[in-house]
């Protein structure tokens, strides 16, 4: 039992922590959903937030139970971190990396958080338990007092809805609306004094409005609904989706009230005497106070289209941010500049390389595990990319270039269209110069204070990249320690790797002894049974019998002691070819810590260099706005229409 609980805790833990995102993508899509059918039958609306609360609580459920299964499953095979994995493409080894980062701290502090959870979960299992109470209390016969008339009326609306079931009717002193408790046995609990105060005809419409909750079982749906309300307390899109549901409900049971009444302005008007009774505390039995009373009575009044309003642009707001968190956490690393290449074949500044997962130490082999699986190799860090071949920018942008030094080598951020006419100006202007294109035009500037200006703005840029280059090659001096580690880790299994066949075969025979062994021991007990009720030569031929088979049982336990043995010594080979695993796996570890380091500069690096080329820009942008506004630009060849 104990280890059961401690395979299904965490399990429920990690569920419930995948939840968090899985019901915000479920809230966002629910609510765009929800947006666009807001002209459509509340019915439509009701099954769409129904279906989400369902989904809601199947996937931590379907979560729970696969990780229960899956941990079964590695009692009988490796784990996975000795498991050749496949190879994942591109941005998936940085992701894996995150992930390794995080897990084990969430890992560590799981039992706090199920603490935590089963707090919140179980006070609010309390509360229910507690409103269940109550209404059990209230509905029982002898705790509300009848009125036959009003029970008369109450049967008659039975039977025009199509309700089979005895629904009975009380009248209470300490209610402030009509409620229905029970959804087998339902009981309609109004205030005594909505009988007296309130016209006949009116009060006749809130009973219909009842009568329309209890005909489509809304008392056990909303149970259902507050025991999810339990489970994932913790994530506001259950509750929204909740709320939701409780007030698309209470418009169908107005629907249902108006169309049987045949008078919608009725009922309004049933509504708004009944809004002064109205009160803000929760309650598991509904009433027609449910759901926002103005909001109901202007629908029944006027049932206009509910218009679109800039609500509708939240979930989709918030399905955009997901998308844009998850692809910047699936990144390699920061993007290069987008806008900066180097023309003359300059050296670019490399992105950060993907920070290979750091590898585990090798777990010792359960007694199941009969089989040695070889590790996968680390793969290499990527070499930084190439600058991009080309770069186009839209019409009315600016491209600009700088090119100075003796190799004319040049910075550009623009249309790589634009390259020829840089070359061009090479050959045509001396010295160092900027040039720019602006309104299909090409010019340069050769002012030095200006190009002192921009090649200063753009210092800082290039010790980064140098400092980014530096790590770059610390990072591939690391990966190849890695790489020759997983090579020497592959030659370790194929030199220790044990027989498997011979591990099998010796399984397979302890079974078949084993199975004899209990046939064998089943026989002599029958035979022991009927030499006590045997006499004389019966007895004595019964007596051989046994003996014969207590032959055979002993020689089959020899046979089974000396099997058992030759396994020990197949598992004995087994451990010691871990031993050697487990210590290359050791120095892969120790080998990925420094890979990780850097990792985290290269990343601190690529931010500061986006940071510095924004600034870099503005500066460009400055200046050639300057030398335009001062005379300083000229035009040269190189003109060309957007």
């Amino acid at each position: 039992m104990n280890d059961m609980l401690a395979v299904i805790v965490p399990s429920l833990g990690w569920a419930l922590l995948d939840f968090v995102w899985q019901g915000l993508l479920i809230g966002c899509l629910a609510a765009m959903v929800l947006g666009l059918l807001r002209g459509a039958r509340p019915q439509l609306r009701y099954a769409v937030g129904c279906a989400a609360l369902l989904l809601c609580a199947a996937l931590p459920l379907a979560g729970t139970v696969q990780r229960v299964l899956d941990a079964q499953a590695v009692t009988t095979m490796l784990p996975l971190a000795a498991i050749g994995m496949p190879a994942m493409p591109g941005d998936a080894p940085m992701l894996a990396a995150q992930v390794a980062t995080w897990e084990p701290v969430l890992q560590q502090r799981l039992p706090l958080l199920m603490f935590f959870w089963s707090c919140g979960a179980g006070l609010l299992a309390l509360r229910l338990m507690l409103g269940l109470a109550w209404v059990r209390r209230r509905s029982q016969p002898g705790r509300y007092a009848h009125n036959a008339a009003w029970q008369a009326r109450v049967d008659r609306l039975a039977l025009r809805f199509g309700v089979a079931r005895k629904v009975a009717l009380g009248l209470v002193d300490d209610l402030p609306s009509p409620v229905t408790a029970g959804w087998w046995r339902p009981v309609i609990l109004v205030p005594a004094s909505l009988v007296s105060g309130m016209p006949p005809d009116l009060l006749e419409a809130l009973l219909a409005h009842e009568m329309a909750h209890i005909k489509r079982f809304d008392y056990l749906v909303n149970l259902i609904q507050s025991a999810i309300e339990i489970v994932l307390f913790y994530h506001p899109a259950v509750w929204w989706l909740s709320h939701r549901v409780r007030i698309e409900r209470e418009q169908i049971a107005d629907d249902l009230a108006a169309s049987m009444l045949g008078e919608p302005r009725r009922l309004a008007l049933a509504l708004s005497e009944l809004d002064q009774f109205q009160f803000s505390t929760p309650q598991l039995a509904h009433g027609a106070h449910g759901g926002n009373l103005m909001s109901r009575i202007k629908r029944l009044v006027r049932p206009d289209t509910e218009p679109l309003n800039w609500k509708m642009a939240l979930p989709i707001l918030g399905l955009s941010a997901a998308c844009a968190a998850f692809y910047a956490n699936a990144q390699t690393a920061p993007l290069p500049l987008a806008k900066t290449a180097r023309v003359d074949s300059a050296p670019a500044i490399p992105p950060v390389p993907p920070v290979p997962p750091a590898p585990p130490a090798t777990p010792a082999l359960p007694a199941a595990s009969m089989d040695v699986p070889v590790p996968p190799v680390p793969p290499m860090p990527p070499m930084p990319p190439r600058p991009p071949v080309t770069i186009t920018k839209g019409a009315g942008e600016m491209s600009y270039a700088l090119v100075q030094g003796a190799e004319r080598k040049g910075m550009l951020s623009g249309d790589s269209r634009d390259f020829d006419d840089i070359d061009a100006a090479k050959h045509t202007v001396k010295g160092d110069f900027l040039w720019f294109r602006q309104g299909g035009k090409a010019y340069v500037v050769q002012d030095p204070a200006l190009i002192a200006r921009v090649t200063d703005a753009y210092a800082p840029l290039k010790r980064l990249g140098e400092r980014m280059d530096v790590h770059g090659k610390e990072m591939e001096k690391h990966g190849k320690v890695v790489e020759q580690l997983g090579r020497d880790m592959e030659r370790t299994v194929g030199a220790n790797r044990p027989d498997d066949a011979e591990t099998q075969r010796i399984t397979g025979l302890i079974g078949a002894l084993a199975s004899q062994q209990g046939r064998l021991q089943r026989d002599i007990v029958l035979l022991e049974r009927q030499i006590d009720d045997a006499s004389g030569a019966a007895r004595a031929q019964l007596s051989g019998k046994r003996d014969q088979l207590n032959v055979k049982l002993g020689d089959i336990e020899r046979q089974l002691d000396q099997q058992h043995a030759q396994l020990e010594r197949q598992h004995s080979k087994l451990a010691d070819a871990r031993a050697p695993m487990d210590a290359i796996g050791k120095q892969m570890k120790e080998a990925g810590k420094p890979m990780d380091a850097l990792g985290k500069q290269m990343n601190v690096l690529g931010r500061e260099m986006d940071q510095q080329a924004k600034a870099a820009e503005r500066v460009m942008r400055e200046v050639l706005r300057d030398a335009v506004a001062r005379g300083l630009a000229r035009p040269v060849r190189g003109d060309r229409a957007g």
